[in-house]
């Protein structure tokens, strides 16, 4: 059976004949009757970017100008007009190449344009993932509504249509879907918490956070649900993992909310009925790490202002040391922070303790050393540090805790 389409005749395609799915979400494939065809395959990207712009504009027709603006600048030396026409046709023979039924009438020419053959039975990934993110907003039931926005975020595989990202056209739309997204995941963790749901959490978080990892109340989801899930030393390794990626990435700090979370990390569980014996033990399961202990910041001041009043009744001496380094410290390899962090975990005792005081800095608490001690330990620190960083290393002041009056 044939009809007239935009003045051309073509097969009528009945909707119950053909499905296709687009995905759009973390890249573009088409998908037909166990066909799939991917923008991963050797043809030229116009290809892929044209069948891109005529599935998101499929519910109108796009002239050929509209096609020449978007895909040819004005340095472009031919005749766009052909190129255009070259275009729809490599991409149809893409279409037919991939095994597709009626590859020729799934883009339409007619009337000085081209447009996406709405008579078929498409399912697009974006207007899944809106409707399924409507629904939700649109639903009382709690359960429900958690069970729509987990749907939603399992679509979402990644930001649109990634390998066109620079395309004007793409940016204000790769926005939205994110920050749709994202909008998407706080709600459904919220909920997940609330309902004690928290393995879903944990994994949605994880999921998330592939995508923005410096999203902070995802981390802060992420650090709750693990130490939900009785795994506070996973969350405390995690927890220094993501500060030190803040610091090498962003050059900025934590946030007081999870510097706060922090703490409640650090407090071991005190379960009742336990005898003094177990409940020591049981404080220092997951505790047994190799090397120095790294802290946070807040912890290393509280052990500073013990070792302060520990010091004025004892006497001995506990010392301070302190490396500054340049400002501009991210590089490909992580830099100079990465390498000098590592030197220090490695060089340290066991008894000994270290933080990141900020983006720039490291301090250490050493025990039981003479000054001049310390000096040939900070000596031995950056010898393990690349030659290649060690001019970016400004400084180190060693000074012993002043006893607490």
């Amino acid at each position: 059976m044939t009809t007239t389409i935009m003045g051309r005749d073509v097969v009528k395609i009945s909707t119950n004949d053909v499905s296709v799915r687009v995905e759009m979400l973390g890249g573009f494939a088409i998908v037909s009757d166990g066909n799939r065809i991917t923008e991963q395959e050797k043809r030229s990207s116009k290809i892929w970017k044209l069948l891109q712009y005529l599935v998101v504009n499929r519910h109108k027709t796009v002239s050929q100008e509209e096609l020449m603006d978007v895909f040819f600048d004005s340095d472009f030396v031919g005749n766009p007009g052909s190129s255009v026409r070259t275009m729809v046709y490599r991409a149809r023979s893409a279409l037919a190449a991939g095994g597709f039924a009626h590859a020729d009438d799934i883009i339409l020419s007619g009337n000085g344009g081209y447009r996406w053959n709405t008579t078929l039975r498409c399912l697009i990934d974006i207007e899944e993932f809106e409707s399924l993110c409507k629904r939700a907003s649109n639903v009382d039931d709690l359960e429900e509504r958690t069970e729509l926005l987990m749907q939603a975020a399992e679509l979402y595989r990644g930001d649109f249509l990634p390998s066109s990202a620079s395309e004007l056209w793409v940016m204000p739309l790769a926005r939205w879907y994110r920050s749709l997204y994202f909008n998407c995941v706080h709600e459904a963790l919220a909920l997940l918490f609330e309902a004690g749901r928290n393995d879903e959490a944990s994994e949605l978080c994880v999921r998330a956070l592939r995508l923005d990892p410096f999203d902070e109340l995802i981390l802060e989801y992420h650090l709750r649900s693990l130490m939900a899930l009785g795994k506070s030393a996973e969350a405390l390794d995690e927890y220094n993992k993501m500060e030190t990626m803040f610091y090498d990435e962003m050059g900025i700090d934590f946030s007081e909310g999870l510097r706060a979370l922090y703490q409640q990390i650090q407090q071991p569980e005190v379960k009742e009925g336990l005898s003094l014996e177990d409940t020591l033990e049981s404080w220092l399961k997951g505790a047994d790490f190799p090397g120095a202990y790294y802290c946070d910041l807040s912890v290393f001041k509280i052990v500073y202002q013990l070792e302060s009043r520990s010091t004025s009744r004892s006497g001995r001496a506990t010392y301070i040391v302190r490396f500054d380094t340049k400002h501009d410290l991210r590089t490909k390899d992580g830099g100079v922070m990465m390498h000098l962090g590592k030197a220090i975990s490695e060089t340290l005792r066991k008894g000994d303790l270290y933080t990141r005081s900020s983006p720039n800095q490291y301090m250490l608490m050493l025990h039981k050393l003479t000054y001049e001690n310390c000096k040939m330990l900070v000596n031995r620190i950056l010898r393990g540090v690349d030659s290649k960083y060690l001019p970016k290393v400004i400084g180190t002041s060693i000074k012993p805790i002043t006893p607490m009056l």
